[in-house]
């Protein structure tokens, strides 16, 4: 799977993950791994050390689902699937995650950075 997407997925997994990491007592670890990241280290090793397995094609064997499935569009055990279409995007450019505004009309904010996602016109 392409790093952006896989970048894409994890972040729009953040706020799940944050309650999940806050009721296991595991939240510093989450938000060392999250630093580690905004940092530059690589998106599949980050998602390895949350336990998500992450396989690339050519090591696709059939034997159940992997994180790369989720990242395309299935169900995640807990999670909304990721919606990868919209006006707004990543503030950094490092990722092809995509959203809208929230039913509020708040602008969809980068689980990574804590900023708001920069807005951009279609062509």
């Amino acid at each position: 799977m392409e790093q952006r997407r896989l970048l894409a997925s994890l972040c729009a997994a953040v706020p799940t993950l944050r309650e999940r990491a806050e009721a296991g007592l595991w939240s510093d670890l989450l938000e060392e791994l999250l630093d580690d990241l905004a940092a530059g280290r690589p998106v599949v090793e980050v998602c390895q050390q949350l336990g998500w397995r992450v396989e690339t094609e050519t090591e696709r064997s059939g034997t159940g689902p992997s994180f790369t499935d989720y990242a395309e569009g299935a169900q995640l055990e807990g999670l909304a699937p990721v919606v990868l279409n919209g006006d707004y995007r990543c503030p950094r450019h490092r990722c092809s995650r995509r959203a809208h505004r929230d039913d509020r009309g708040r602008v969809p904010h980068c689980a990574l950075a804590g900023t708001p996602m920069t807005y951009r016109a279609e062509p």
